[in-house]
């Protein structure tokens, strides 16, 4: 599903994981300040809109709330469907916290459980599927953390930096991919022009050493450490006929790029 904050997301979440760890007795109070982590997600109730548009109140309470006549025991079945179930446990929340709904009544009437208490039977019947629902439809995992959210945060600061830096890189050495890529192309045809040398010798190794570090380079986007080895290139490789001629067009791109930025620099 497309989102347009998922970390306000991520967050509701954490305050779902609150509530079913939570030790509290005063349940709209509770809810008050859950729903209001859920308002501050535009994806949420952008996705909530759409769940209660034409939804039926009153039709689907009845259908999910059940009390036998004979024995008084309670039978709670959310809808199946992720946009029901969403919209009914939303009017719910909201029924509560307006006083249309009476918390205790509520509680006592569908949720009173020999085992455990009517508000942890609320929390794992109401809330636990209402937060597994959003993590399904958002695709998050439904054990999230403040930790992991504060995990998520520092790695999208360290993304956002290294996005401002390819930026900042790209203004200051325009085109500088294309020059990389012929550049990388030219130093492959000197090392395949170089296998068919006969001999190996030392000044050959030194030719070969330079070029692979001029593609190391190129990896890295360093200009500056490109250009002096070229120029070592340009005493190492005379000895190589084969290879004057790549080595001329290495030297005129890079001279070509330099004049570009002087031109570009004095324009501004």
């Amino acid at each position: 599903m497309e989102t347009k904050n998922i970390l306000d997301v991520e967050k509701f979440v954490v305050a779902c994981n609150d509530m079913l760890s939570g030790k509290f007795l005063d349940l709209n109070k509770r809810l008050d300040k859950f729903l209001s982590v859920l308002t501050k997600s535009e994806d949420i109730l952008d996705l909530l809109g759409e769940c209660l548009d034409g939804f039926d109140e009153d039709t689907e309470f009845a259908k999910a709330f059940a009390l036998d006549k004979k024995t008084g025991s309670a039978k709670v079945n959310l809808p199946v469907e992720d946009d029901k179930r969403l919209a009914l446990c939303t009017t719910i929340f909201n029924d509560i916290i307006n006083d249309k709904l009476n918390a205790n009544q509520f509680l006592e009437t569908y949720f009173k459980d020999n085992k455990i208490t009517s508000m942890q039977n609320f929390l794992n019947k109401i809330i636990r599927p209402y937060r597994d629902t959003i993590c399904k439809l958002f695709e998050l995992s439904p054990d999230l953390t403040i930790e992991d959210i504060n995990k998520f945060k520092e790695e999208a600061k360290i993304e956002q930096q290294e996005e401002n830096e390819i930026v900042k890189e790209e203004d200051e050495f325009p085109h500088l991919d294309e020059l990389l890529n012929e550049i990388n192309k030219t130093c492959n045809q000197i090392l395949s022009m170089l296998k068919f040398e006969k001999k190996r010798t030392d000044v050959l190794d030194d030719v070969e050493f330079i070029v692979n570090s001029i593609l190391k380079a190129c990896d890295r986007k360093d200009l500056m450490v490109i250009n002096g080895l070229v120029i070592g290139l340009n005493y190492v490789s005379k000895k190589f006929k084969s290879i004057k001629s790549f080595v001329s067009d290495l030297n005129n791109m890079i001279y070509d790029y330099y004049e570009y930025l002087a031109g570009n620099t004095s324009e501004e």
